[in-house]
């Protein structure tokens, strides 16, 4: 069977381009999906790093249509709580007022329970990524904002998260 190359090409902070060539194994059917694109297509990558100047970490994620920025703050000292032998990653997740293409008022209230899943779930990925261990007593706080919903937010969300954290020079495992 005949393998296709895929490049991705992503722009670091410094104006420097990183390329990642990914193997992938030929495509079964050529279908369109719902956003267009065929079985073997794989959504438009853009990440950024450094674009809050004022925040530990950041980065910005452009997976096809889903936009998403993210900031780091931390480590800082934890208030308010008993001693932590560890850290603790605090991850709030928020979608701005067009983020999506609904209008419905009644979604409102749908929006609050999605968006504390998917700041749930982002807490769950990136905490097992970060040694929290060489943070005792302190509060990292990670922040995203969803800017346009295309499908997909989650991946997004961790990716950008991921590649704040690393901005951010905390320690990682891996």
């Amino acid at each position: 069977p005949v393998q296709t190359r895929v490049c991705v090409y992503m722009r670091r902070a410094a104006h420097k381009t990183l390329r990642l060539v990914l193997d992938e194994p030929p495509p079964v059917a050529d279908t369109a999906r719902c956003d267009g694109r065929g079985d073997a297509e794989l959504r438009r990558l853009l990440v950024r790093t450094g674009v809050l100047p004022k925040a530990s970490g950041s980065a910005y994620v452009e997976m096809g249509e889903t936009k998403v920025l993210c900031a780091i703050f931390g480590p800082q000292q934890a208030d308010g709580h008993d001693f932590l032998s560890h850290g603790r990653l605090e991850c709030t997740v928020k979608f701005s007022a067009f983020a999506r293409r609904t209008t419905d008022p009644a979604a409102a209230t749908t929006d609050a329970s999605a968006t504390a899943a998917l700041s749930a779930s982002l807490s769950a990925a990136l905490s097992g990524s970060v040694q929290l261990d060489q943070y005792p007593k302190s509060l990292i706080c990670v922040h995203a904002m969803v800017l346009q919903d295309g499908g997909g937010a989650l991946p997004a969300l961790v990716s950008c998260g991921s590649a704040a954290l690393a901005h951010a020079r905390l320690k990682l495992y891996g």
